[in-house]
């Protein structure tokens, strides 16, 4: 009994994320925190171990860093330990493999703290580094995460080309794959879900989420699939902040300092 009721919880509480995609995730086993905490470059409490999601066939991986030098990153079964970064900025996680009839790729941006290395991300987003390819644009930059409820733009690349009126679908945890169509440019622009559940007051209290972009292209007999994995964070405007009522409580203040100090004239002619 008690193990169908899980089923049907499971089943209730899971939309079939990334069903059929091939991307990056992070792995949070005691081994990749470590590994994460002794190399000194990810933030608190990340892994430094990532694994590639329903990888079928044959893989290969590597990390791009910010200098746009490459490291190939070895399996363990489907996990990646990264190296400790030698410098800080933006990486890339990249695999690339090839099924029958099929090429697959996946890409997640990491950034990693370490000594600056004083390189703009978007050299990062410009290489090409799979044949279809969806990259950030722009890519956010330092002290800067993807979060709900905001907007963000991406273009899609095939033979470092912009593919235009493409499918491309974005998919949460706790929110069911969405479809948008690229633009003539190549361009498709999404807004991150609201979809956090059980919020706590505080941003360090809720971790982040994860989205997927995915998207498909077929040339001649060849389907070319590609993945763009990576976390976004509640917003805190959406729970226990609120710019209008901040804009509210900035005027309200601006109108008390304007009678408190008209006040203070009137008494100060009345004793003149």
């Amino acid at each position: 009994m008690k193990k169908a009721v899980l089923t049907l919880i499971a089943a209730a509480t899971l939309w079939g994320y990334g069903d059929g995609a091939v991307y990056w995730a992070p792995h949070g086993c005691d081994e990749g925190k470590a590994a994460a905490s002794k190399h000194g470059g990810h933030g608190k409490g990340e892994s430094a171990m990532f694994a590639l999601m329903n990888r079928d066939g044959n893989a290969s991986a590597q990390l791009i860093l910010p200098d746009l030098s490459a490291k190939p990153l070895s399996f363990k079964r489907n996990t990646v330990m990264l190296p400790k970064p030698p410098m800080g900025g933006y990486y890339a996680v990249v695999a690339e493999g090839n099924g029958t009839n099929t090429v697959f790729s996946a890409v997640r941006y990491l950034s990693l703290q370490g000594r600056p290395s004083k390189i703009s991300p978007t050299k990062l987003t410009a290489l090409s580094k799979s044949v279809l390819e969806i990259v950030p644009d722009p890519l956010h930059r330092e002290h800067d995460r993807y979060t709900a409820s905001k907007s963000y733009r991406f273009v899609l690349r095939f033979h470092d080309q912009v593919l235009a009126n493409t499918a491309v679908s974005l998919q949460t945890h706790n929110t069911p794959a969405q479809t948008v169509t690229t633009d003539g440019a190549g361009k498709f622009t999404i807004t991150l879900p609201d979809d956090f559940k059980n919020v706590r007051i505080g941003r360090s209290e809720n971790k982040p989420s994860e989205f997927l972009l995915t998207a498909q292209y077929r040339e001649g007999e060849t389907l070319y699939q590609s993945s763009l994995s990576m976390p976004y964070s509640l917003n805190p405007n959406d729970y226990w902040q609120s710019q209008s009522y901040g804009a509210g409580a900035i005027f309200i203040g601006f109108l008390g300092g304007i009678f408190l100090y008209r006040r203070s004239k009137t008494k100060g002619a009345k004793r003149g």
